[in-house]
């Protein structure tokens, strides 16, 4: 091989090396730029995928805390409900207590307020039941079966009263009287201790961290 057709060799062979190595390069940099966009691709998605887990996640926090704040501010007027239904109750109770003691039977009318009186406390105490919780649900039942008991003895009582007045006008009101005093004292107090102990559950619930 002559000089000249070594040097053209030497240059031709130079060339290919330079067209492959460019080749390579070229190879190597388109990789390198797929490799990086298949990496950032996955990367944002990744990162999306962690960003709508965390929003879902706080999406279902506050929709726990609003709920938890219904819960509680229904209970309350649950709660409250039960003590306005208590208070007027118990003015009457205590109205047609004091009136039975002067010996003056209750007229049908009385009888049927304050039979919807007591019907308006059973339905308050009956509502705790939808929102709880039980502790605060048994307290309200107490309540209510101390009422039903009370204003079933003035009932009685009352009966009693009227039936002895249309017999004998001259009856022993004393006797009768301290009887049936005797009983109602000792239920006005069962119910006044019931209804104290849904206080107190009651409150303690509400009082409860979030």
């Amino acid at each position: 091989m002559t000089g000249a057709e070594l040097c053209h060799r030497t240059f031709v062979d130079q060339g290919w090396a330079a067209v492959i190595a460019g080749g390579v390069g070229l190879i190597a940099a388109v990789g390198g730029a797929v490799v990086g966009g298949l990496a950032a691709v996955r990367g944002a998605r990744i990162g999306a995928e962690a960003n709508a887990a965390a929003v879902l996640a706080q999406s279902r926090l506050q929709m726990e805390g609003a709920r938890d704040q219904w819960v509680r501010q229904e209970r309350q007027k649950a709660y409250l409900q039960v003590m306005d239904c208590y208070s007027r109750f118990n003015r009457e109770c205590v109205q047609y207590r004091d009136q039975l003691k002067d010996g003056r039977p209750l007229s049908e009318d009385a009888m049927g307020s304050y039979t919807s009186t007591l019907l308006a406390l059973i339905g308050a105490c009956s509502h705790l039941a939808l929102l709880g919780p039980d502790s605060v649900h048994a307290a309200g039942g107490a309540v209510r079966a101390k009422a039903e008991s009370f204003v079933g003895t003035i009932r009685i009582w009352n009966e009693d009263l009227a039936e002895a007045l249309d017999g004998d006008p001259q009856h022993d009101h004393d006797a009768l009287t301290n009887d049936w005093w005797d009983i109602l004292a000792e239920e006005g107090a069962s119910m006044k201790q019931a209804y104290q102990a849904f206080l107190i559950t009651g409150q303690g619930e509400l009082l409860q961290a979030p």
